[in-house]
């Protein structure tokens, strides 16, 4: 028996780099649905072009929510976008929130 097969478990390999030729390859076929195998530990793979698509890369945090069953994996900058972008939504045009914050934070030292 080969040593690779001797092995158990989860054994991480390090990620090699793709050429751009490659990169923009796997970018074209990228995979809609992906069959992932669930490790001891919880630990899974998330497969090269999702990591791609996501803007991800290892030691990366991501924020993970199961919603209706299904496990979401978000990366942090994606989420912190979300975020800027419905706040956006609910300021009004013009409106300076800093300004404000500052405004009242002055009143409330006695620096007017």
């Amino acid at each position: 028996m080969s040593r690779a097969r001797e092995r158990k478990g989860f054994a991480e390999q390090p990620q090699h780099s793709y050429s751009a030729e490659l990169r923009d390859e796997l970018l074209r076929k990228l995979p809609r649905r992906e069959k992932l195998k669930l490790a001891d530990g919880g630990r899974i793979v998330i497969p090269a072009a999702m990591r791609e698509e996501m803007g991800v890369k290892p030691g990366d945090t991501l924020v993970a929510h199961v919603e209706n069953g299904e496990l979401r994996l978000i990366s942090r900058r994606m989420a912190l976008r979300r975020v800027q972008e419905k706040a956006r939504q609910r300021k009004e045009p013009g409106e300076s929130v800093v300004d404000e914050f500052l405004a009242e934070r002055r009143a409330m030292w006695g620096e007017s």
